[in-house]
């Protein structure tokens, strides 16, 4: 057996005895039993704490050797001495078969007693094991002694009551303390609700009050007066304060009955002075452990509900200002159609709340519309089919109202809310009107990418065919005609080549990430008339006349895409011009609301072209819109697409005017501005004049042609058609 084991064996041992003795103390004359039996709370304590380990059986021994010794030696009668030995075993058996089976959290508790007794469940299921542990534990004992000694079925009642309440009063304050011997700040933090000076208070007036029932008078029936304390003590303290506040007061009124003193004196039979007292003092301990169980129990509930509460708060704070923030409306409705809940994402989607004379949202007022183009009205609104049971998810729903007057596509989805009374339903609003707007350009721009790639990949497929065919078959073919075929399939491929390269641009202006640096924008549009007019004469045609504004302001722009917008314009204007006419360029720029935080600088490339309807001058900004595809002018129709999305990601804009004094086109685009510049610095050096000019006559043939690549690429840039 381990040293630990010996320690509460014999610790425990001493305790029973202690309450033993003092148990014996109140054996009033007349009578065998004790007025009161601690002494059973405390076995009942001891063989909680060890459960049913292994050393039961000794416990047991020691248990009913002490019960024994403490009875005899305080002069009970032998067979008395061994029969209440023997029922003081049976009950902390039994005590033990329930509790462990009941509540066994209060039962092998070892080194972590719980504090107290948790519950108002849990001292029923206390007070009914110690009951019918005493009942059933009588049987095995002092039931005898009655039957062989003469002794009174009052006496046996007597004997069950007091066991049950020392196990009452004794047990859950040996919980508290073994918790305390385990734990120094294990429960003795505080006494409750009530102050040290309430508490000072409570023992005076418990004091006083046991003094003037119990001590003054011995007539008048009046002991439930001092029960007030009890109640006292119970609903302004803790457990343990109400269960030391009982043992006081059960000590207190045990010594004023041992010595005649108080009402219960005046009853004569000694048995039923007995049972009276006995009921007394169960109502004390009842009264106190109720009270103070059950204050303990709505104090715990109540900071349950107020951890709760503040938790609701910050979950409804939480979700306040996720709803404040989401880029979706949200409404709640119930389900006669009052507004519960809105947050400003809903008003900005759909307008302001519209309300009918009795309060109710008028859906009709909201100017929405179905695809369809039936008006929606409360009756058929989504909120009025989803309370009928109808799915409502994803349904498109357009609107035009003050909030919207050019008009927006919201995707509403409602979802009526379980378990809620009234019930409720909650819609979610989503603009889906540029998703909408890019799925169609995807699915047209996807449409026009199949079309225009199947037609050079027929050509190719059929001339080469054609190819094969006579290879297979050994027909010769003539040289001349070879050439053509071959011609044919080379031209259909460099098609392909022009549209490929156009939509990489055009990619490239939509998902390249911007980083505006300070550009030199007369060093661009010089480098980039220079080597327009470098491929012309590459290929041997005639030079078109590119001028270059002087003191052209530097932009805010990212390098690469600001030289793809002024080689694209620039390509458009020396490419659509009349048969025979020497294509005619001018590229200006200037600084517009030079006041403000943040200028921006126009851009214009005029020319002397063909020019654009008035009508389509917005339109050539579409993609694939080619405004004269039937003039026999190649391109694929990105060109100015590409420009607009470039301007766009740059916070700028474009746009396409007639140009009346040639009869062309001035193509107009903005960027943001980078100050001032005085002086315009080429790659080569400053320049002398205050304009460049770049054609035929200003523009030395260098030494070295350019060959093939710079024609390809002339040629290719050639090819990026506005129309």
């Amino acid at each position: 057996m381990s040293r630990a084991r010996l320690l509460d064996l014999g610790s425990f041992a001493a305790y029973f005895v202690v309450a033993a003795l003092l148990g014996r103390l109140t054996v009033l004359e007349g009578a065998e039993l004790a007025l009161v039996w601690p002494a059973a709370g405390v076995a009942a304590a001891w063989f909680a704490v060890t459960g049913w380990r292994r050393g039961l059986v000794l416990d047991a021994v020691v248990l009913f050797v002490c019960s024994w010794a403490v009875n005899d030696l305080t002069g009970a009668d032998t067979w008395l001495s061994v029969g209440l030995a023997a029922g003081t075993v049976a009950q902390v058996l039994v005590f033990g078969m329930l509790l462990s089976r009941w509540c066994p959290a209060m039962w092998g508790f070892g080194d972590r007693p719980p504090p107290g007794v948790p519950g108002v469940r849990d001292l029923g299921v206390l007070a009914g094991a110690a009951f019918l542990s005493a009942a059933v534990a009588s049987l095995a004992g002092p039931t005898t002694i009655v039957l062989l000694t003469d002794g009174s079925w009052a006496s046996l009642a007597t004997w069950v009551l007091r066991t049950t309440v020392g196990v009452l009063a004794i047990f859950p304050l040996s919980m508290l303390a073994r918790n305390v011997a385990r734990a120094p700040h294990g429960g003795l933090a505080g006494v409750g609700r009530g102050t040290i000076v309430e508490a000072v208070g409570l023992v005076v007036a418990t004091g006083l009050a046991t003094w003037l029932v119990f001590w003054t008078n011995d007539d008048l029936p009046v002991p439930f007066l001092v029960l007030t304390t009890c109640v006292w003590a119970g609903t302004r303290f803790t457990s343990w304060v109400a269960d030391i506040h009982a043992i006081l007061l059960t000590a207190g009124v045990t010594v004023a009955t041992v010595l005649n003193q108080g009402p219960f004196t005046s009853i004569d039979d000694v048995t039923a002075r007995e049972l009276v007292f006995q009921s007394y003092v169960a109502m004390i301990v009842v009264l106190n452990l109720a009270l103070s169980v059950a204050r303990r129990e709505l104090l715990l509930l109540n900071r349950r509900i107020a951890r709760s509460e503040a938790a609701s708060q910050e979950q409804a704070t939480m979700l306040r200002t996720i709803l404040d923030t989401m880029a979706d409306g949200v409404s709640v409705l119930d389900d006669t159609g009052h507004l519960v809940l809105r947050n400003p994402a809903a008003t900005h989607l759909i307008g302001g709340v519209q309300l009918d004379a009795e309060g109710r949202v008028e859906s009709g007022d909201y100017g929405m519309f179905y695809a369809d183009g039936t008006r929606l009205t409360r009756e058929s609104g989504p909120f009025t089919r989803a309370l009928a049971g109808e799915q409502i998810d994803g349904v498109d729903v357009f609107v035009r109202n003050p909030a919207a007057p050019d008009g927006r596509l919201i995707e509403v989805t409602v979802r009526p809310l379980p378990n809620t009374d009234p019930l409720l339903t909650v819609a979610v609003f989503h603009d889906v009107t540029a998703d909408r707007r890019e799925r169609d350009e995807l699915a047209s721009f996807a449409g026009v990418v199949a079309h225009d790639l199947l037609n050079p990949l027929t050509v190719v497929e059929g001339w080469s065919e054609a190819l094969l065919e006579a290879a297979q078959a050994g027909t010769v073919v003539p040289l001349d005609r070879q050439a053509d075929q071959l011609g044919r399939i080379l031209r259909a491929a460099q098609r392909m080549q022009h549209l490929i390269s156009d939509l990489l641009a055009y990619t490239t202006a939509r998902d390249l990430k911007i980083n505006p640096v300070r550009v030199d924008l007369h060093a661009v549009a010089t480098d980039v008339a220079r080597a327009r007019v470098d491929a012309v004469r590459v290929k041997g045609g005639e030079s078109p006349l590119i001028t270059v504004d002087p003191d052209l302001p530097p932009v805010l722009a990212e390098p690469v895409l600001l030289r793809q917008v002024v080689d694209n314009l620039v390509g458009n204007a020396v490419k659509y011009v009349a048969p025979g006419v020497v294509p005619e360029v001018r590229v200006a720029a200037r600084v517009l609301a030079d006041g403000d935080a943040h200028p921006m600088v126009l851009v214009e490339v005029s020319d002397n072209g063909i020019g654009i309807p008035e009508d389509q001058q917005s339109r050539v900004f579409d993609s694939f819109h080619r405004a004269h595809a039937d003039g026999g002018y190649r391109g694929t129709g990105l060109g100015l697409s590409i420009v607009k999305r470039i301007a766009e990601r740059h916070d700028g804009t474009a746009w396409a005017t007639g140009n009346p004094a040639t009869g062309g086109t001035t193509m107009s685009v903005t960027f943001p501005s980078a100050g001032r510049r005085d002086v315009a610095e080429l790659d080569d050096g400053e320049l002398d004049v205050a304009e460049v000019r770049l054609g035929a006559a200003d523009v030395p043939r260098p030494e070295d042609p350019l060959g093939d690549d710079v024609g390809d690429e002339g040629d290719r840039a050639g090819h990026r058609g506005r129309r």
